[in-house]
């Protein structure tokens, strides 16, 4: 058995009203990766918090621009969660960047490390 068949698979949400953004996005993720991929698609708010609680997905791609699905209240509800997750926020109507929102927990080892993050706020 190998070691992507011995995990469970990757769960995915995309979260857009627009049904060739989701729809799309699906295809060629499904095209272009080898392991098992459970996909969960939501076109509104209410389907994207409901399918967080749902699936618990590894993924969140989220329609950033999307007046569907409000981002505000979406990422509301992903800073509640516990489990460890990522959210991407991609613009449809400009290109060139998209925003990572990355949950986990860290060992307190790894707390040391922020204090560079804070020195840069100075």
């Amino acid at each position: 058995m190998t070691r992507l068949t011995a995990e469970r698979p990757r769960r995915i949400l995309i979260a857009s009203s627009h049904s060739l953004f989701r729809e799309g996005l699906r295809s060629l993720l499904q095209e272009r990766q080898r392991a098992d991929i459970v996909f969960n698609l939501a076109s509104s708010t209410a389907l994207a918090v409901a399918a967080l609680s749902a699936m618990s997905p590894d993924l969140v791609i989220v329609d950033y621009d999307d007046a569907g699905v409000k981002r505000e209240e979406f990422l509301a509800h992903f800073i509640e969660g516990e489990g460890p997750m990522r959210v991407i926020l991609v613009s449809l109507e400009e290109t060139g960047q998209v925003t990572v929102y990355d949950r986990r927990t860290l060992p307190v080892s790894q707390i040391e490390d922020l204090r560079f993050l804070i020195a840069d706020l100075e």
